[in-house]
């Protein structure tokens, strides 16, 4: 389906004349896409094209979207997916950089117990370092990361649960290390 700038598709109270109102969602979402996908397959270049291949499955399939504030859901739901699939089709992912930036006011001790946390966090495997990435850095409920991983909310709990308790064990055994 042709979604030109001449086209109209009703999107639960907005009406997406043309490709300038989705690049204007996508823009509004693009930091919490790419941390997503880079959570999952773990490399700069990898999640540059999952977000790619994301947006172009979504243009594809805009018409699939019932309500414009479902959007951001939705998307999350397509990245999440191609990054999953990514991962199948290419069995080696390697985790090259962390995906925060630190902040020129933070002291010394701060900096090294960020980046202590998230080397701890890129151990996780997959599907809890996703969730605590959706639920800890980017602050969505477990009923959002439960919609855009595509597991029920009591999985999601479990999966945070089991995912504490191994960061527990990895930074203890760092620091006790140290």
């Amino acid at each position: 389906m042709d979604h030109g700038a001449n086209c109209g598709i009703y999107q639960g109270g907005l009406i997406l004349t043309d490709k300038d109102v989705f690049v204007r969602h996508i823009r509004q979402y693009e930091r919490i896409m790419y941390a997503l996908a880079f959570s999952i397959v773990r490399n700069t270049a990898d999640a540059a094209e999952v977000i790619s291949e994301s947006i172009y499955r979504a243009y594809k399939n805009l018409d699939a979207l019932k309500k414009d504030a479902s959007f951001k859901p939705w998307i999350l739901r397509i990245v999440h997916n191609t990054a999953v699939e990514m991962i199948r089709k290419n069995e080696k992912i390697t985790s090259v950089e962390a995906f925060t930036e630190t902040g020129d006011d933070e002291s010394e001790n701060e900096i090294i117990t960020k980046l202590a946390l998230r080397a701890a966090v890129g151990q996780l495997p997959t599907p809890y370092r996703t969730v605590v990435v959706l639920f800890y850095f980017e602050d969505f409920s477990i009923s959002e990361i439960a919609q855009i991983t595509g597991v029920n909310g009591i999985a999601v709990r479990k999966q945070l649960s089991r995912a504490r308790k191994m960061l527990r064990e990895i930074l203890q055994e760092d620091f006790t290390n140290a």
